[in-house]
């Protein structure tokens, strides 16, 4: 069955888990930062190294170190919202470091409930920036965020 991403909610902590495991990011309190459009990616690209051959004449790969996906989160304005200034202000500040928890919630609202599937990181929040004002815009911004260590996939405790 193919399921949509409508439902995403996405909190943040400016504190950072004592361990990259589903205790560690739990720990933490979370804020959910509203007017979600674009959930950021999480993954990681690995660099790849080549090895040539003198002898086949062929070139192989090896995989190299990972890296963290670089994407932006995209909001729309909700007036007065702690979530949304809360990640602004990582995002403006240094070094700016989040953990962020993503989740697809089936309570009312979509709100998270026991056994629902959640991801978490950590990494940096950078690079505000407002939505470009024009007669087919809608007042929002984007928030970069860098991710420094692999995603924790889990399930809402209880």
């Amino acid at each position: 069955m193919t399921e949509s991403h409508i439902g995403a909610t996405l909190f943040i902590s400016t504190t950072l888990p004592e361990t990259n495991d589903a205790a560690g990011y739990e720990a933490l309190t979370w804020m959910q930062v509203n007017g979600l459009i674009q959930e950021p990616q999480l993954g990681k690209t690995d660099a790849m190294i080549d090895v040539p051959d003198l002898t086949t004449g062929f070139t192989t790969a090896v995989k190299g170190a990972g890296t963290g996906m670089d994407s932006q989160a995209q909001f729309r304005d909700v007036p007065n919202d702690a979530g949304q200034a809360a990640i602004i202000a990582a995002a403006q500040s240094y070094p700016g470091k989040i953990a962020v928890k993503i989740g697809y919630g089936t309570g009312t609202d979509n709100e998270l409930t026991t056994g629902d599937p959640v991801a978490y990181s950590q990494g940096i929040a950078h690079s505000h920036q407002r939505n470009q004002g024009n007669t087919t815009s809608y007042r929002g911004f984007a928030v970069g965020f860098r991710q420094n260590v692999p995603a924790v996939e889990a399930t809402e405790p209880a």
